[in-house]
């Protein structure tokens, strides 16, 4: 809505001083669209005010500062109020009403991927720091409040930091050193025991031993050309370590088994692979991780390990992170150890589908669907702590299951000592606007549910994601209203559940439970929101 603040049309008599008034609009229903109206004056003066109104539909008539009046759908309406304080000129103010319900239709007869879940990285404080890393509230925080159902986490480069023996056909693990992975396993155990559906593990680098530069990290934040022959300058796998890589591998998985009980869902071999950096890192060219990829998945094969494996978790730009996938996907060998795509989402949030970040996560997804393997985004961050931020993140979200067909989205990390851009809460239980609206997602987007077909007007700046799962009988609306105004919708499409729950993040709620809304009529989005409707037939 629009209106003219402070509007004169008169000046003064004898002295007095003509009014000062501003009018606002907000819409409170839909069917039939009603709007109150507010005209905030004040009179220098002091004179009593008077009010006399024109609806813009016919309707004229005098009235109070506060007025709520009815409107016709699908019609534009120019308000205006006249402020008169009997002596001076009166003051006339006026706002535009547009009274416009976007038609949002769902489609479940078309049916996209199918969703894994959704998650992030780490424990209730980072692993670098001195803990705490888990407690009974952040356990339950994470998986009955915000409705986590992956959980990434690293495998420490501290795991097995001498040779557990000199055959890495051998593995005997109680030769392992568990260094700093002692940290993780409670906090494993407890997200376990609270039911967790999912645990991934991404590779920052291998042991220092492994590698031509004797270190776990790199010497500066760089893109290098990998060298076939490295030298000790080179942060890179020794060629002749790919077996010892296999067996640790292997190893890690079989002691998280037997530590905290679960089954490792999914392992990368090397996160971000064509950067080194001044922390741990290690680089790869497409090549070098296809040659990687096929000693792994030989050994889990052999040793009856049912972990998946998943490549590139690249970043960059789309030729780089192509180079890092072709080589594995061109070769049926290497292939057939891959169960999945999955790239780092950063700066992907362009939401028209002719956009070149949609168009990025189309080429993507295309890598992999060819084979039957999902894509899935397994990090991002960088949104800044605030609605907006929390608005980007939620396009972000859109345009990769939209676009992508991504059926996992993770963020970085979940929680740390301080809330910044990189966590979506800190330790000590504060929640970012980020972390509420992640919860729109997460919480009510569940393993097995199926993508269906949703469409909203182009130009209507509204973006909407749906689902449904036939085992559990649910269906599940996303809206994200990406306009600085109110947005009347209406469902449009067969077999929609008459009623849904609805929960909403914009300003000033935080995934707010807004109770049961039938959409026989249409309903408000506010500003700038996300708002969920579930329902559970």
């Amino acid at each position: 809505m629009s209106c003219t603040a402070c509007k004169k049309t008169g000046g003064t008599s004898n002295n007095n001083h003509a009014p000062l008034a501003a009018l606002t609009v907000a819409i409170t229903k839909v069917d039939p669209f009603t709007v109150d109206l507010t005209c905030a004056a004040s009179d220098e003066d002091g004179d009593v005010l008077t009010y006399k109104w024109d609806f813009g539909d016919g309707t004229i008539k005098d009235g109070n500062a506060k007025e709520t009046h009815s409107y016709d759908a699908n019609k534009m309406y120019a308000v205006k109020v006249t402020v008169s304080d009997g002596k001076a000129s009166p003051v006339n103010v006026f706002a535009n009403i547009n009274t416009t319900i976007t038609v949002v239709s769902i489609d479940a007869s078309t049916k996209f991927q199918t969703m894994q879940g959704f998650g992030g990285f780490g424990a209730q404080d980072v692993y670098w720091s001195g803990g705490p890393f888990t407690s009974t509230t952040f356990v339950n925080t994470l998986i009955n409040d915000l409705g986590l159902t992956i959980l990434r986490d690293n495998l420490p480069t501290d795991f097995e930091d001498v040779n557990d023996d000199s055959d890495p056909h051998t593995t005997n693990l109680s030769n392992f050193h568990y260094g700093s992975l002692n940290d993780h396993l409670q906090y494993l155990k407890d997200m376990k025991t609270a039911g967790l559906n999912k645990l991934i593990v991404s590779i920052w680098s291998a042991p220092a031993w492994m590698k031509t530069n004797n270190n776990v990290n790199g010497d500066k934040a760089d893109a290098p050309v990998y060298n076939p022959n490295p030298t000790q300058q080179n942060n890179q796998l020794k060629t002749g370590m790919y077996e010892e890589f296999a067996e640790r591998c292997v190893a890690y998985i079989k002691i998280i088994k037997q530590e905290t009980g679960i089954d490792v869902y999914a392992i990368s071999l090397q996160n971000e692979p064509r950067f080194s950096e001044p922390y741990e890192s290690c680089v790869f060219d497409g090549e070098a991780l296809h040659d990687l990829i096929k000693v792994v998945g030989k050994r889990f094969q052999d040793d009856g390990i049912t972990t998946k494996i998943f490549m590139p978790e690249d970043i960059g730009y789309l030729d780089g992170v192509s180079s890092m996938v072709q080589p594995t996907l061109n070769d049926a060998e290497a292939r057939k150890y891959i169960s999945l795509i999955a790239v780092h989402g950063y700066a992907l949030d362009g939401v028209t589908a002719n956009s070149p970040d949609a168009q990025t996560w189309q080429t993507m997804y295309s890598w992999g669907a060819q084979y039957g393997m999902p894509l899935w985004m397994t990090e991002t961050s960088g949104f800044s702590n605030d609605i907006k931020g929390a608005m980007d993140l939620a396009k972000a979200m859109y345009t990769a299951i939209s676009f992508g067909n991504v059926s996992a989205w993770l963020h970085w990390q979940l929680s740390q000592q301080t809330l910044d851009t990189y966590s979506l809460m800190s330790s000590s239980g504060e929640k970012s606007k980020r972390y509420f609206i992640s919860k729109n997602f997460y919480r009510y987007v569940r393993p097995g549910d199926e993508r269906i077909k949703s469409n909203a007007p182009d130009g209507a700046n509204i973006y909407p994601l749906a689902f449904a799962n036939d085992t559990t009988h649910t269906t599940t609306i996303i809206l994200i209203n990406d306009n600085a105004e109110s947005k009347a919708v209406k469902l449009q499409g067969a077999s929609l559940p008459a009623q849904f729950s609805m929960y909403i993040t914009s300003a000033g709620d935080d995934c707010k439970d807004y109770g049961t809304i039938s959409i026989s009529a249409g309903f408000l989005l506010p500003a700038n929101s996300v708002v969920t409707l579930y329902k559970k037939n």
